[in-house]
Order: C-alpha cells, then sequence, then structure tokens
C-alpha cells in the first residue's frame, strides 16, 4: 500500500509526497520542513464518519487523510482542486527575495507569509463556522428558547446576518460529508441546498472568504464544485448548476 502526504506549503498551495509505509518517519520529516503547521504522523488514529451519500468514510484528522476500512486513500475534493493550482515555491522565492536586500533573511520572509496567511485561514473559518453554527443549531436554540446560534460578535454577526437575508426561505444542510466508494472520492462540502427531498434535487455551494475573487481561483473553485456533484449524482442525486458565496466585507454570489 502506498501512503500519500498532500503537505499545505500556503492557503492555496500543496506538494504532494508518495512512499510506502517504512517511509512514513521520511515523509514526516518532509511534511513538517515545508508545511505551515508541523504535525506528529500517528497510526490509528482515523476515525468513523458518516456521509451524507456513499455509507461513510474513515478520516484521520492529523494526516489529513480519507480511506476505506481496507486502508485504501480517497482523493478528496481540496487535493483534487488542487492539482490545477501551480505549486508555491516559498523556499526558493523567498530566498530570492533576501538575496536582493542586505539584511533581510529568507526566514523570516517566510514567517511573515505564513502569519498572513494564517490570519486569513483563521478568518474565512471564523465566518464559515458561524455560517454552520447558525444552520445547524438553530433548531436546538429554538427549543431552548435561546439565541445561542447566533454569533455575538459584531463583525461576525454582520456576515452572518447579511448572507442569511439573502438565502430566506432555502433548505440548507451544512458540513455535509460525501463519499464515492466505488472511485474512492470523498469531501466535505459547506452548503449543500436541498431543492427537492422527494426526488433528490439538490446544489453544492461553497463559501470563500479571499481578499479577491481571482478568475483563476474561481475556476479551481468550480472543479471542486463538480468533484463533490459527481460524487452526489452517483449516490442518486440530481445536482444543479453550483453557487460561490464570496464574502469580503459583503457577498457577492457566483453561480458557474
Amino acid at each position: 500500500m502506498k501512503i500519500t502526504a498532500h503537505v499545505p506549503v500556503q492557503q492555496y498551495g500543496f506538494v504532494e509526497i508518495e512512499g510506502e509505509p517504512s517511509d512514513a518517519k521520511e515523509i514526516e520529516r518532509l511534511y513538517n520542513y515545508y508545511a505551515e503547521t508541523p504535525v506528529k504522523f500517528k497510526s490509528g488514529n482515523r476515525v468513523e464518519l458518516k456521509a451524507f451519500v456513499g455509507g461513510s468514510v474513515f478520516y484521520d484528522a492529523e494526516a489529513h487523510v480519507y480511506t476505506n476500512e481496507a486502508g485504501e486513500i480517497y482523493l478528496s475534493g481540496s487535493q483534487y482542486a488542487d492539482t490545477f493550482r501551480k505549486p508555491f515555491d516559498k523556499v526558493a522565492i523567498s530566498n530570492l527575495m533576501a538575496n536582493k536586500v542586505e539584511g533581510v533573511n529568507a526566514e523570516d520572509i517566510v514567517k511573515m507569509w505564513e502569519l498572513k496567511s494564517q490570519v486569513s485561514m483563521d478568518f474565512g473559518n471564523s465566518i464559515h463556522k458561524a455560517l454552520q453554527l447558525y444552520e445547524q443549531y438553530k433548531g436546538l436554540a429554538e427549543l431552548l428558547n435561546k439565541e445561542t446560534h447566533q454569533h455575538d460578535h459584531p463583525i461576525i454577526k454582520q456576515a452572518v446576518d447579511s448572507f442569511l437575508e439573502l438565502h430566506k426561505g432555502e433548505t440548507a444542510l451544512s458540513e455535509v460529508m460525501v463519499v464515492d466508494n466505488t472511485a474512492k472520492h470523498a469531501g466535505q462540502i459547506d452548503r449543500l441546498v436541498i431543492l427537492d427531498k422527494n426526488i433528490k434535487i439538490c446544489r453544492v455551494e461553497d463559501f470563500k472568504t479571499n481578499a479577491e475573487m481571482k478568475p483563476a481561483d474561481l475556476e479551481v473553485y468550480w472543479k471542486q464544485l463538480d468533484f463533490y456533484g459527481q460524487i452526489l449524482r452517483a449516490g442518486g442525486w440530481k445536482v444543479e448548476k453550483p453557487r460561490i458565496h464570496h464574502y469580503n466585507g459583503v457577498w457577492k454570489e457566483y453561480q458557474k
């Protein structure tokens, strides 16, 4: 069996390292050399996740790997999308930049990039999770006669409230796991709008919070959403054209 590590070298880029199980220690060393956040590889820490379609899949949160019961690695939506992105060689580029300015250290440039990237990811995750909090736990909060499904930070609350105002009346599920065990594909959809439950019609949607929506990035996002659409179709659903919700102070919608 081959093992593969997808190393997140920046917000939208990765390096793929493949080897045998006996190479795990060396893969771990390489992963932690290039990745923004070091990890300690472990064995046996995967958990079984129930899927919206496809039954279930095993997930290792530290290695960011989906597998079946036999340990065969699945292709995820983010990994599929990353194959269409040009890798960013932070080591080579930071060294080139540092060599042009006296007294500048390449390691400091990389640390600056990493912190900037972390801020972007943390912001995006906060907006994303606040939307999930509202849509997933609204019913529970109402039973408790509370409003704990609404985040009270003013900036986050404004983002959530303005999104919900634009999408009143929609029936949507958050963080939807889907898997195709035949194709060995798996992934988690940000938002799945159920258009007709009885005849299984849905729409795959995604949240993005990057500062600007570049055409090249948008094309990659469509490929990722199409990847999820194919899994849903294999599970018996009809999938309408996907949507992307982009937030950079105001919401803008993109429909393929």
